[in-house]
């Protein structure tokens, strides 16, 4: 059984990253799980960010809520790739936890494109998903999210494409011989 949790910034490539890792795994059994707040925004109709200050800032309700699922589903899969920003802390245990992060500017021009916003709007958006969410993090779980200590990659992906950062995460599924028990096209 290989766990593998995919956490990091906003806009840091986790989505992309899993989808494409997913792909390639996917032969072996893999399944992409993604349980982020998005999911319940998405529901209530709001963006991630309305969701936190309406809804998560001054409740631990949907975290502990979202945490206990997560806890859950990973348990139902042999394999599985977890995409969540608090995945690690949540699954310790897991094969392989990889952070994402990538400069604000590169992280705002993600951003631009997946949104169709403005440059200043979208800086905006990832200085206030990066404040709210941490600031949330620390009252809740009294952690720091982004601290190294919870990893066991960090990937900046600043000057890389999606296809790079999903080689150096096979690359360390292969160097902790975590693809053993898979034949060797990997």
């Amino acid at each position: 059984m290989v766990t593998i949790t995919i956490s990091g910034k906003a806009c840091a490539g986790k989505d992309t990253t899993s989808n494409i890792l997913g792909k390639k795994l996917e032969k072996y059994g893999f399944k992409v799980i993604k349980a982020t707040l998005k999911t319940f925004a998405k529901e209530k109709g709001l963006d991630i960010l309305e969701f936190e200050k309406i809804y998560a800032e001054n409740s631990e309700e949907w975290d502990r809520k979202l945490d206990e699922w997560q806890r859950e589903v990973v348990k139902k899969y042999k394999n599985c790739i977890l995409v969540s920003m608090l995945a690690a802390y949540n699954v310790p245990d897991a094969e392989l936890k990889v952070f994402l992060t990538a400069s604000e500017a590169e992280r705002a021009k993600r951003a631009m494109k997946r949104d169709g916003i403005p440059k200043e709007k979208a800086l905006e958006y990832i200085r206030e998903r990066d404040r709210v969410f941490r600031k949330r993090i620390r009252r809740i779980y009294g952690i720091d999210p982004w601290d190294p200590k919870l990893y066991d990659v960090i990937i900046d992906n600043t000057n890389m494409t999606p296809e790079e950062t999903v080689e150096k995460i096979m690359f360390e599924l292969k160097e902790r011989n975590l693809l053993k028990n898979f034949d060797n096209d990997s």
